[in-house]
């Protein structure tokens, strides 16, 4: 069997892509593709390098940044053209532990048996998503698309509801595998047979959500997303939308000085959750809720209020794409 897999990179992050890679190496990967996504002069310069000194890189250069959808079509694309059985999706900062394929390629020869290969996919842990370990122990596939009619994760009634009513914890049994109903790029590994039953990412989510968009089309098929545990990914470095800092005063939008993460992650937020609304009134009281309380906060703190803009530009946006669909 031969394994592919798929990095996509930008900007100056080569000090990560480098422990990527190394790691990769030594589990065995026979050819590692690495998508330069609009790298800067210096990082180009080293990955160049590097691919000269390790006959496992296939490198394309795209000279500028066309986001994560783009970049990790061109990959797949790629690797499903190419002699890969199997394809592992990574960011560029996500180092893979010890055995982390093994563990993959041995769980696939199980589930194998129950599942169609173009039907199944299997999903590496990352340490800093605990939300997926507690969607496979609670048995709540969904649990990282939030509740039905929230809006960008926001659900004003189970908020109130958690506030009117403590909830005693149960205790759970922990499992080393399980389903869940989506999954990020980073960690996904697959037989190459799913790209022709699910095609290639939607090259126009750019960022944020093409991921969950992407891998929502297996659900959706009746496949499966497996979660392994034991195969597992440290992420070399937090993404903005998971940081946590500030306290209640605080909005994940705080986190970032970026317009297009602003903008994409909302935009492509709202047109994903729509495969999920099923009483537009709450949805539009949660997002009516939701926005104000953003206003407010990015009015108590003013330097931070431009970027209210980029959210607004991003519903209506949205908006025109969803109409567009219709």
């Amino acid at each position: 069997m031969k394994y592919y897999a798929v990095i996509v990179t930008y900007g100056d992050r080569f000090r990560y892509l480098k422990q990527v890679v190394d790691s990769l190496v030594e589990q065995g990967v026979e050819k590692i593709v690495i998508i330069s996504n609009g790298s800067d002069k210096m990082s180009l310069i080293k990955i160049k390098k590097l691919k000269s000194e390790l006959n496992c890189i296939h490198l394309i250069i795209l000279d500028k940044n066309t986001g994560s959808a783009n970049g990790f079509c061109v990959g797949i694309d790629f690797a499903h053209k190419s002699n890969a059985d199997f394809i592992w999706l990574l960011d560029d900062d996500n180092y893979p532990k010890k055995d982390a394929l093994k563990f993959l390629t041995e769980a696939w020869i199980d589930l194998a048996k129950e599942f169609e290969n173009k039907k199944l996919a299997l999903l590496s842990y990352r340490n800093d998503r605990k939300i997926y370990s507690d969607a496979i122990n609670l048995g709540k596939p969904n649990l990282m698309l939030g509740s039905q009619n929230s809006f960008l994760g926001f659900d004003f009634f189970i908020r109130l509801k958690k506030t009117l009513f403590k909830t005693t914890t149960t205790k759970v049994l922990t499992k080393d595998q399980g389903v869940v109903a989506v999954a990020p790029y980073g960690g996904l590994f697959f037989h190459k047979d799913l790209v022709t039953e699910i095609g290639l990412p939607d090259k126009s989510y750019f960022l944020y959500g093409d991921d969950y968009e992407y891998t929502f089309r297996i659900t959706k098929n009746n496949g499966k997303i497996v979660l392994i545990m034991k195969s597992e990914i440290k992420d070399l470095e937090k993404s903005f939308h998971l940081i946590k800092k500030g306290g209640i005063l605080n909005t994940r939008y705080f986190n970032t000085e970026s317009k297009d993460r602003i903008f994409y992650s909302v935009r492509n937020g709202i047109i994903f959750e729509q495969n999920f609304v099923s009483n537009l009134l709450i949805y539009i009281l949660n997002s009516f809720i939701y926005l104000t309380l953003v206003f407010v906060l990015m009015l108590l703190k003013p330097k931070q209020m431009w970027k209210f803009k980029y959210i607004i530009k991003g519903i209506f946006s949205a908006i025109k794409k969803s109409n567009d669909n219709l």
